[in-house]
């Protein structure tokens, strides 16, 4: 049968060109379209409870995304000068304009933060000035209120005046919209341009990490996959010394992967941190079906005089041990699928699937071509020192055996031991350079302000008002301070700090009454009294029932070890110190990312022990033997 289609192909070239053309043509037009997935909450599945949960949480409090702006002077030692104070003002405005567009839920800067200050018997909310200072005098007066809300201070604003921070808080309804992020980083990057030449900008958080991410992805792919192709082109050159052993396993695998990304793209699968290097995997692996197709061509080419029968023969004698190398390898991907991180599981498939492809491209391409060109002028396959090289190890395998076995055991052992040593770590502040502009950025907010990355802990009482009482916000006051001890955690955020807040205005900045009021309705006085005087709770501190309350809680970055810890100390402390009836849970980027390190590691474990399992099952068949079956898995 596999011969008879070697004779159908040498035959009927030109036809078989045409399919293989015909096919290639059509997925050459999607491949292009492909897009990329850098956002860590879709590698999950969207019933998945850590995203259900996190879900949840964006619909009660709004953006769980943000970008941090670190603002620093160029020149001169402090911010607090009339100059940097008006363009901080100004850049704060332009930056609004993005809410308005749609971009933004709301941009929080030192210009326009709420300043609770006593006014008598009454509490009055403003911001730090109205307008842009104009003196050195207002710009003092800027400055002394922004150092009088304690919760400012080292948050938003360095007293020395060496850093701001500015917040910019992304719509919920473009959190998930890559090309809106895009759009709006461009037009950030518009906005902050024109005030480089006397501030230095930092950009970090978590939707700036996922842009650069979809970025470098892009650029890596276009440079590593024709890096790739000259490696393999001078491998080839050095095999082969000819332009059909060159070009031919080469067209191979570059068509085999536009037949790749083509359905890839057709499909809606997107290209991930995971599967952005499977280009450069099929180039790498599928073009060894080729070389083996090549090799017999010119191992046999002198022994015939009739192009069709060599390539008959060649058809027959390759296609089961191609077929055997491609199908085990493509069954090892696909054990991959019992992974559970999406990314994963697509991954193998496709590469199951591009595997596949570079042999049935191998089998017929190659043939095709070959039985139209004319016979080469001397056989290449073992020609040189590197044809001769197998010979010469082989040489030395046997002569040294038995001190070869032992080296290896030894080295197996070894190995073995450090296993358990292995650590997985899915921080995506991990996957940039030092150098990154990012990373840069990363490092200046957390030197500066404590921390970049975010996380919320919601705090739920299951009434309505629960979080007006005493009992409850001092909890979270309590928890606050907790995550603040942690060593981790750079500043934290509720409506805890807001009552406090208002509490020591109102009683003319008073250290003894930096506290919560110990009854509800002193609570609500305060509340009360806060909006008259022109403050606005924002929506993501309490629900509008004032059931459930948010902390945002700013953490450096430390990886998915250090997280974890964090996590599971705060659910301890939850669990131990909430009053009766109040719940809390912990969500945000950092729980994703924890999810995400334990999914890998087991699901990896299966995979690994299912794809050894799959190898040694088909080799079996194909040999007759297990035993056989079992020395294949040895390497």
């Amino acid at each position: 049968m596999i011969r008879r289609f070697g004779s159908w192909i040498a035959s009927h070239p030109v036809l078989t060109l045409g399919v293989l053309g015909a096919i290639t043509a059509f997925f050459l037009v999607f491949a292009p379209r492909i897009e990329f997935l850098a956002d860590m909450e879709k590698m999950l599945p969207a019933d998945d409870p850590v995203v259900q949960r996190l879900r949840e949480t964006q619909r009660l409090f709004g953006s769980q995304s943000a970008i941090l702006i670190g603002v620093a002077p160029r020149e001169g030692d402090t911010l607090f000068t009339v100059e940097h104070v008006a363009q901080v003002y100004r850049l704060t405005r332009e930056l609004k304009a993005l809410v308005d567009q749609g971009f933004l839920e709301e941009v929080i800067s030192p210009t326009n933060v709420q300043i609770v200050k006593s006014g008598g018997l009454a509490l009055v909310v403003r911001k730090p000035l109205k307008a842009p200072p104009e003196t050195e005098a207002e710009v003092e007066e800027f400055r002394e209120l922004l150092l009088s809300q304690k919760g400012l201070v080292g948050s938003m604003v360095k007293p020395d005046g060496k850093a701001f921070l500015i917040i910019l808080n992304i719509h919920p309804e473009i959190e998930d919209n890559k090309e809106k992020i895009a759009e709006l980083m461009e037009r950030l990057e518009g906005i902050l341009a024109p005030y480089k030449s006397s501030l230095s900008f930092y950009l970090t958080g978590d939707v700036a990490f996922i842009h650069f991410m979809d970025l470098y992805m892009r650029r890596d792919l276009v440079f590593l996959f024709p890096v790739v192709v000259l490696v393999v082109l001078g491998v080839l050159y050095l095999s082969f010394r000819s332009l059909r052993g060159v070009v031919l396993p080469l067209v191979v695998v570059i068509v085999a992967v536009i037949w790749v990304m083509g359905l890839m793209s057709l499909s809606g699968v997107k290209l991930s941190m995971i599967s952005s290097f499977l280009p450069v995997l099929l180039v790498a692996v599928g073009s060894a079906y080729g070389i083996h197709v090549v090799n017999d061509y010119f191992k046999k080419a002198p022994l015939h005089n009739d192009r069709k029968a060599l390539v008959v023969e060649v058809v027959g004698d390759m296609a089961n041990p191609v077929f055997a190398s491609a199908l085990t390898t493509a069954a090892g991907f696909l054990t991959l699928i019992s992974a559970f991180l999406i990314p994963i599981k697509q991954f193998g498939i496709f590469a199951a699937v591009g595997v596949i492809f570079s042999f049935v491209i191998s089998i017929t391409l190659i043939p095709t071509v070959l039985s139209l060109l004319p016979f080469p002028k001397k056989a290449r396959g073992e020609a040189g020192a590197l044809g001769r090289l197998p010979r010469f190890l082989a040489g030395i395998v046997y002569r040294h055996r038995v001190p070869i076995l032992v080296a290896v055991s030894l080295a197996f052992v070894a190995f073995l031991a450090l296993i358990p040593r292995l650590e997985v770590e899915s921080d995506i502040t991990t996957y940039f350079r030092s150098d990154a502009p990012i990373i840069k950025g990363l490092e200046f907010v957390e030197k500066h302000f404590g921390g970049s990355q975010q996380m919320s802990v919601v705090v739920d009482t299951g009434r309505r008002d629960g979080v007006k009482d005493p009992e409850v916000l001092s909890f979270i006051s309590e928890l606050e301070a907790f995550l603040e001890d942690s060593g981790i955690v750079g500043n934290t955020v509720s409506i805890a700090d807001l009552i406090e807040e208002t509490n020591y205005a109102l009683h003319g900045e008073d250290e003894a009454y930096y506290s919560i009021p110990e009854s509800p309705k002193a609570v609500a006085q305060l509340l009360l009294l806060f909006r008259m005087g022109g403050g606005e709770i924002l929506k993501g501190m309490v629900t509008d029932d004032f059931s459930k309350a948010q902390i945002i809680v700013r953490v450096r970055s430390v990886g998915t070890k250090e997280y974890k810890k964090l996590l599971e100390a705060t659910d301890r402390f939850i669990a131990e110190n909430a009053p009766p009836g109040v719940t809390g849970y912990l969500t945000g980027s950092l729980g994703i990312y924890v999810h995400i390190s334990e999914k890998i590691v087991s699901s990896q474990i299966v995979s690994l022990f299912a794809s050894l399992g799959a190898v040694w099952l088909i080799v079996s068949v194909l040999l007759g033997t297990a035993v056989g079956g079992g020395f294949a898995l040895l390497p």
